[in-house]
């Protein structure tokens, strides 16, 4: 059973259930095979706009825009949930203006190497994983969130939207409690995406080179 232990914070110490759902194990799986199904015909089309072009300049722009923040929502989600997702309602910060900011963090991510990789395809590719998350993955995390938590997480969903963000409902305490063991499980998965924007934008150039193999023309 739910605990109100403040007026911001609802706790349990109701283990939760397994989450073993088909839709919620798959959710790497399905990543995968979207980047491969739509990135492979990306990677093998010529970029959307040619290098050293104001075009490609633009959206180098919007794509370091983009992951920016992006890694903004996701440490800052990380400060407010780090280890704690499963048995912990966080009605603050990040969490007091959309239900799963470290998902908007996620998807922006996906969506800024799009940007940088210079391929509508992939943003196609990156929408087609946004819809399952949204239709599959997230919804099953919801459900396990209602078994623990209870009415007062049914109450935090009907006030606060699922994604989008709703920056008039912005409130947080003074203080938070960090936990460094979630800090840290966010700094390794960082490790992997830091390197996005530079992986993303070589693959880009190399894509330009007359030598490179054009076997698609995709937008």
């Amino acid at each position: 059973m739910a605990t109100v232990t403040d007026s911001k914070t609802v706790k349990t110490s109701t283990p939760p259930r397994d989450t073993a759902s088909w839709g919620f194990r798959a959710r790497g799986l399905m990543a995968a095979v979207v980047g491969i199904c739509f990135g492979i015909p990306a990677l093998l089309s010529p970029p959307l706009a040619a290098a050293g072009t104001w075009p490609a300049l633009a959206l180098d722009v919007l794509g370091w825009m983009l992951f920016v923040t992006a890694a903004t929502f996701r440490f800052w989600s990380t400060l407010y949930i780090g280890g704690r997702k499963t048995y912990t309602l966080a009605c603050e910060g990040p969490y007091s203006i959309c239900r799963n900011p470290l998902y908007v963090g996620t998807f922006l991510l996906w969506l800024s190497a799009a940007v940088f990789f210079k391929s509508l395809t992939l943003v196609l590719g990156v929408a087609v994983g946004v819809v399952f998350y949204l239709l599959v993955t997230i919804p099953i995390e919801e459900k396990l969130l209602r078994q623990v938590l209870g009415a007062p997480y049914e109450e935090y969903c009907r006030k606060v939207p699922r994604l989008w963000p709703r920056f008039s409902l912005f409130h947080t305490s003074p203080t938070i409690t960090v936990t460094t063991a979630g800090l840290w499980t966010e700094c390794r998965r960082a490790v992997r995406w830091i390197w996005l924007p530079m992986v993303a934008a070589v693959l880009a150039y190399a894509r330009n080179q007359p030598s490179w193999p054009h076997w698609f023309h995709l937008p």
